[in-house]
C-alpha cells in the first residue's frame, strides 16, 4: 500500500496532510526517512512519524463541540489548548479533526483516526453542506442579505452561500444562519466582511444532516453506522452533481 495511503489509514491525518509530513522528512520506514508518498509500505515495516511508531488501529468516529478558544491542531508545540488535549483522555486512541473550526469560533467538529474519511468529507469536490449562526454586533437589513447572497472573492475564488437567512435584528445586533458547502479558512467570517458584517459571535450547528442541539459545549459522542454512512453517500452524490 502506498506509504501516504497507508498513514491516513492509521488515522495519523488525512492524505494530504500525512503528504505534507513524508516531503517534511517526518515519516521514516524501517529507520530510513522516506520522502515519497507512493513508496509501498509492506507487512512488518517499522513506520514512523517524528520517531512515534504508528500502530494499526480500528477506525474511530465522533462529533465534538468545540468550545471557543480551542485550537484545531496535534501540533506538539502549540501552548494554547487544542481539540485533543480535550478529548484524549473521551476517545481509546488518537484522533484528529476533520477540517477546521478557528480559535474564536464554537461548534461542531467531527473527529476520526480514518484518513481517508476525513479527505473525503473535507475535499472541495465532495461538498459537505455546513451550516453557521453567525451574531453580528449591529443591525442588518434585508437588503444586506440580499447583497451577501451574491457572494464575495476569496482567495481569487467567488464564494457563494448556499443559503442565507436573517433570523433577528434590532439596534443591539443580529443573527445570520448561513450554510456553505467550501472549506476556506476563515469562509464565512471573510464573506461576511465584504459586506461591512461584523461576526462578533460564530457557531457550526449543522454538518450535513447532523446537528448540534443536544451536545453541550465541549462534549463529544460517536457516530452511528448510519450517520457515518450518510455523510460519505451526500459527499459522493454531491461530487457526482458537480
Amino acid at each position: 500500500m502506498r506509504l501516504n495511503k497507508w498513514l491516513a489509514e492509521q488515522g495519523v491525518d488525512s492524505r494530504r496532510k500525512c503528504d505534507e509530513k513524508i516531503f517534511g522528512g517526518e515519516v521514516s520506514v524501517n529507520g530510513t526517512i522516506v520522502s515519497e508518498p507512493g513508496y509501498r509500505v509492506m507487512d512488518g515495516d517499522d513506520v514512523r512519524v517524528d520517531d512515534v511508531k504508528i500502530s494499526i488501529e480500528r477506525r474511530l468516529y465522533y462529533l465534538f463541540y468545540k468550545p471557543k478558544g480551542v485550537l484545531c491542531t496535534n501540533d506538539p508545540r502549540e501552548t494554547d489548548t487544542r481539540v485533543c488535549d480535550l478529548v484524549d483522555s473521551m476517545v481509546p486512541s488518537r484522533v484528529h479533526t476533520v477540517g477546521r473550526l478557528d480559535k474564536e469560533s464554537e461548534g461542531l467538529l467531527l473527529l476520526t483516526n480514518d484518513g481517508d474519511f476525513s479527505q473525503i468529507i473535507t475535499h472541495p469536490s465532495y461538498g459537505i453542506r455546513k451550516t453557521y449562526v453567525c451574531y453580528i454586533n449591529h443591525a442588518v437589513t434585508y437588503a444586506d442579505i440580499e447583497k451577501a447572497r451574491e457572494g464575495a472573492y476569496i482567495d481569487g475564488v467567488k464564494v457563494v452561500p448556499e443559503s442565507l437567512r436573517l433570523m433577528r435584528s434590532s439596534k443591539k445586533g443580529a443573527t445570520i444562519e448561513v450554510t456553505i458547502s467550501e472549506g476556506r479558512n476563515r469562509e464565512v467570517r471573510r464573506v461576511l466582511a465584504r459586506f461591512d458584517m461584523r461576526v462578533k459571535r460564530l457557531k457550526r450547528v449543522r454538518i450535513g444532516k447532523l446537528g448540534i442541539a443536544k451536545l453541550k459545549r465541549g462534549a463529544i459522542r460517536p457516530l452511528t453506522k448510519k450517520e457515518r454512512d450518510e455523510l460519505v453517500a451526500m459527499a459522493r452524490n454531491t461530487s457526482a452533481d458537480a
